[in-house]
């Protein structure tokens, strides 16, 4: 068995290695997220993608309880799910043409939310603070779903919470807060829990702020 895991523009001369110096009748596999089978096109019948759907910070990552994105022939398909199983996790099969949507699913979710986390630090002078906040809100995720999970001034229409926000807020953060918060609004519209004329105010304090 040959595992590949590489940066995934480095995927393409890593699979071509294998290719041309593996050993015939190997399972070969590579744990990119974005990528299908394509790039293990010369690596024999064996291959699978098999990617954890869990942010790889170290070595010592413990896979109990993750989910694996796979994408494999129908042969390997009950070979992969085995696979899986022996290292803790479950598989969730992903056709090749989802690949990408499944990948950027999981970048908005994890990468993204890190990146916020971080700015949030800046702004309080540490991340401590933040460690519950964070831990809450995923157990509230996992409990209620995202739209019943989500708290906050935008979901109860504080428009003079948001415009006190984006007063305080340093230039270089205000894009991004606008951003998000329209996601929020239109979230928190889309699933009955704000009512127009709430987020029509809601709304145009991120305008205004936007235009100053």
């Amino acid at each position: 068995m040959i595992v590949i895991a590489v940066p995934d523009d480095a995927l393409a001369g890593a699979a071509a290695a294998v290719a041309r110096l593996g050993r015939a009748g190997a399972v070969v596999i590579h744990t990119c997220g974005i990528q299908g089978l394509a790039p293990l096109e010369g690596c024999g019948p064996f291959v699978a993608a098999i990617h954890p759907a869990v942010p790889v910070a170290s070595s010592e990552q413990p896979f109990t309880g993750v989910i694996f994105g796979v994408t494999a022939p129908d042969a390997m398909k009950e070979w992969s799910a085995r696979f899986v199983a022996d290292i803790g996790g479950t598989p969730l099969f992903v056709p090749e043409e989802e690949r990408v949507r499944y990948h950027a699913a999981l970048s908005t979710a994890s990468n993204f939310a890190v990146a916020l986390a971080g700015d949030s630090a800046d702004l309080l002078g540490g991340y401590e603070t933040l460690i519950p906040l964070l831990r809450a809100t995923v157990e509230n995720i996992a409990q209620l779903g995202p739209d019943a999970a989500l708290t906050g001034p935008i979901v109860r229409g504080d428009a003079g919470t948001v415009s006190a926000h984006l007063r305080a807020l340093p230039a270089h953060l205000l894009e991004s807060y606008v951003a998000n918060a329209r996601r929020t609004l239109a979230r928190a519209v889309a699933s009955g829990r704000l009512d127009e004329a709430a987020a029509a105010r809601v709304a145009e304090a991120l305008e205004e702020a936007m235009v100053r």
